[in-house]
């Protein structure tokens, strides 16, 4: 039996292995808490270097921003680190709450939306990357961090029974808050900051 055991063990794959680390060294707390801290890892790139990513690119990119893009990348260009903080602000303030919600009180739609939403976001990256064939500010964290957070996220949720595949889509609603979130923060932004 002992020789079963061993056998077993050893097909047990690295992932697997990951995994059950994973599982039985991270709470569903500590995960649900990684998310406001994944979220500010991946915007922290952005608010670092989105003033010399657009002094470096802005002239290459331009020319292949499709015509009904052209305004909000003309925006995006003139801002500096502190306005683009702005909207990463408001959206860290409605993650802690959705992650509160989550944590304390079971109610999982605004959490797991959200989620859903910045998974989604991970694409809009690489896209940018490959469609400007330019780095795509962002990138590195959204596929380093984001991504595999996100991967992991579901799974567990899923795993523990406290969603199913479905609820992935059907709290997609509520992480569009975050693009509201994200058009009024751009736009308070100016006002709170001025030049």
């Amino acid at each position: 039996m002992e020789y079963d055991v061993n056998i077993n063990h050893q097909h047990e794959g690295k992932g697997d292995r990951l995994l059950n680390w994973l599982n039985s060294n991270i709470s569903l707390a500590t995960l649900f808490w990684l998310f406001p801290i994944t979220f500010l890892l991946h915007d922290f790139e952005e608010i670092i270097f989105v003033e010399s990513w657009f002094k470096r690119n802005y002239s290459r990119v331009v020319k292949m921003v499709p015509n009904h893009m052209k305004k909000i990348f003309e925006e995006l260009s003139e801002t500096t680190s502190g306005r683009f903080a702005v909207p990463v602000l408001l959206q860290l303030v409605m993650y802690i709450i959705a992650t509160y919600l989550a944590v304390e009180h079971q109610f999982y739609g605004i959490f797991v939306g959200f989620n859903v939403l910045l998974f989604l976001h991970v694409f809009t990256h690489v896209g940018q990357w490959i469609y400007f064939k330019v780095y795509a500010l962002g990138a590195c964290t959204a596929l380093l961090i984001t991504f595999p957070y996100s991967l992991y996220l579901f799974y567990r949720l899923m795993n523990e029974q406290l969603i199913n595949a479905l609820d992935l889509f059907i709290n997609i609603p509520y992480g569009m808050l975050t693009i509201l979130i994200v058009i009024i923060g751009h736009k308070l932004a100016p006002k709170i900051l001025h030049n």
